[in-house]
């Protein structure tokens, strides 16, 4: 049955309750109480019957962590990063100190994204960039971090990673 369906029946039957409504003013049953309740709670479980709701009354629907998820990751990727670190004419290990306590800080000060300046690597040797593959492999097993990728070209392009942290 079509919502078009459902709602001329509803339009119907509030048409048949107005009319009751004008007759039943104009005459009372022997007690003096309208019968018009009766007939009112008969056709309401008669539509309950036909239409049983999806849930109990006052029972919320639970919305799946999934979807809470994937809008609230959604909303940090949109988010500009809080806090940024560059990381430019550092070598591979004094870096990799400088991003763990970076993380540790940020996690402390509870910071939900950030930004790492790694660099592009034009001015290394071979035109590579020595630190992101470096800052990728650690973020990859690093627990503070929830979420990374490249940065937007505004901010970096492929010489920066964001980082969601947990």
């Amino acid at each position: 049955m079509s919502f078009d369906d459902i709602l001329s029946q509803w339009e119907e039957q509030k048409k048949k309750d107005r009319q009751l409504s004008r007759k039943e003013s104009a005459r009372k049953d022997s007690s003096g109480k309208s019968s018009r309740g009766k007939e009112m709670k008969l056709s309401m479980d008669s539509l309950l019957e036909q239409y049983p709701p999806d849930r109990q009354m006052g029972e919320r629907k639970e919305i799946p962590d999934r979807i809470i998820t994937h809008t609230k990751k959604k909303m940090l990727n949109r988010m500009e990063p809080q806090e940024t670190l560059d990381l430019h004419g550092w070598n591979g290990l004094e870096a990799l100190k400088e991003l763990e306590f970076f993380l540790k800080k940020s996690k402390r000060r509870g910071l939900k994204k950030v930004l790492i300046i790694h660099g592009k690597g034009i001015h290394s040797p071979g035109g590579e960039s020595v630190l992101r593959p470096l800052v990728k492999q650690y973020l990859e097993k690093s627990s503070f971090v929830r979420d990374f990728g490249r940065a937007s070209s505004q901010s970096g392009g492929s010489g920066a990673t964001w980082i969601l942290l947990r």
